[in-house]
């Protein structure tokens, strides 16, 4: 293929001007059929190569074209400066044309030099440059540059430059566009180049200056689409138990696991305890005591809000912990509980409507010991929601909808004739740990 390539420029090269002075030896576009004749069939390698160096030496560029085209198809392995004068000719010539067919050209000739020549890692790198380059822009090109830097990156990472690790994640972000690969290859590859830059940077700074390099593509892989729990647990499990004490840092990888959707992932937890750790903050504190209610280590979470609960003095911070906690005891089932948290609560901070809809939410449903009472601590249930909405209006839609669903599970005037009610409006007490007292109504049938 590269002999076929090499013979079809000749006929764009007949007719070209010759450079002044010396140039290199490739500038030619004679007739090889007469230069052939000229030098016979049996001349050996070495003295066509002289021919060829003399020919480019005394800027006969037609004559010298004409031989590297055929020394690098007759006689491959007899010097390695051949392909570089080849892939010089190509070059220029797209220069003057724009045409890609020169960049298949000059791709072909590395990939016959790494044949004959070896050296396959620097001349696969180069290979890159010249796709990225020279024909970026068209997809092909594009994929093949990127599928030439990844079995690189896979093979022998020590042995690439920074640079190729950010056209890495570059090319993956101009393919990801174009449609042609899905986001877990973009991960890959942002997370192969992050992770690459990162570690290299903290382990040698001046080795490797990417640094803004390295922000931006944190800032791409972060508005992608692509960043993935995975991906941040490679990233940064190692690096957050080395740098704990960098909170900006820690700061920012919280930050990822959350936009990411992570907050079950071990290493959200492990972030969790170092931002305490830097700052034992009720805020901090929640947020562990939350992670470990929801591992089920109850006695840690226990912990923690108490933590956090002695950790601030203030009666509103105080309310939002015992909120906290008293969503807990409710998703354990433990609606007594729960009611005592929330009205706490609600003594420490009277605005706090959160905690009346928790009320509510203790209420309805709650098993009592006979079904009359179980139906009318709706009644209460409805109380607390109405209550909430007017300390929050922004509520009202929310408390609307149960209020409406809690209505048709009020006891019915039958069921209140049996308890000798006759009228709406008269004062009930609600029994069992409820113990609140509210007002009939019956359900609308």
């Amino acid at each position: 293929m590269a002999a076929a390539m090499l013979l079809l420029m000749t006929a764009s090269l007949e007719g070209q001007p010759g450079a002044e002075g010396k140039s290199p030896a490739w500038k030619t576009g004679t007739d090889y059929d007469s230069l052939s004749h000229n030098m016979g069939d049996t001349l050996a390698c070495s003295e066509r190569i002289s021919l060829y160096r003399e020919a480019g030496d005394n800027s006969d560029h037609l004559t010298a074209g004409g031989l590297l085209r055929q020394l690098i198809s007759d006689c491959p392995d007899e010097s390695e400066e051949l392909y570089i004068d080849a892939e010089e000719m190509y070059r220029e010539l797209y220069e003057r044309t724009g045409e890609l067919v020169y960049v298949d050209s000059m791709i072909m000739i590395i990939t016959q030099r790494i044949y004959y020549f070896d050296n396959r890692l620097p001349n696969d790198l180069h290979k890159a440059d010249i796709l990225f380059d020279l024909a970026g822009d068209d997809p092909d090109y594009l994929s093949l540059c990127y599928n030439v830097l990844a079995e690189v990156a896979e093979s022998s990472p020590d042995q690439m430059d920074c640079r190729y690790f950010v056209r890495l994640a570059t090319a993956a972000a101009s393919l990801y566009a174009m449609g042609i690969i899905d986001s877990g290859e973009l991960g890959y590859a942002f997370v192969t180049a992050m992770g690459t830059l990162d570690w290299r940077m903290e382990s040698n700074p001046a080795g490797c200056m990417h640094a803004g390099d390295l922000e931006n593509l944190e800032t791409f892989y972060r508005t992608s689409g692509a960043m993935t729990c995975e991906g941040l647990e490679t990233l940064y499990a190692g690096k957050i138990d080395r740098n704990f004490r960098d909170t900006a840092f820690v700061g920012k990888v919280f930050a990822m696991l959350d936009e990411a959707g992570c907050g079950q992932s071990d290493l959200y937890y492990n972030v969790a305890v170092k931002m305490f750790a830097n700052d034992r903050s009720a805020e901090n504190a929640v947020r562990l005591a939350e992670l470990n209610a929801a591992r089920n280590n109850m006695d840690r979470a226990i912990s923690y809000f108490t933590e956090a609960y002695n950790r601030d003095t203030s009666r509103i911070v105080r309310s939002g912990v015992l909120i906290r906690v008293a969503l807990m005891e409710l998703e354990r089932g433990r609606r007594e509980e729960a009611r005592n948290r929330a009205e706490h609560a609600f003594q420490l901070n009277n605005r706090n409507a959160g905690a009346l809809m928790i009320l509510a939410d203790c209420y309805a449903g709650a098993e009592l010991g006979n079904k009359f009472d179980n139906l009318a601590a709706y009644w209460v249930a409805v109380d607390y929601l109405q209550a909430a909405v007017g300390i929050d209006p922004s509520l009202k839609s929310e408390a609307d909808a149960k209020i409406r669903k809690y209505m048709q599970l009020y006891p019915t005037r039958e069921d209140c004739f049996y308890r000798k009610i006759l009228d709406e409006g008269v004062v009930y007490n609600v029994g069992g740990w409820v113990n609140e007292v509210t007002r009939v109504r019956f359900r609308k049938e």
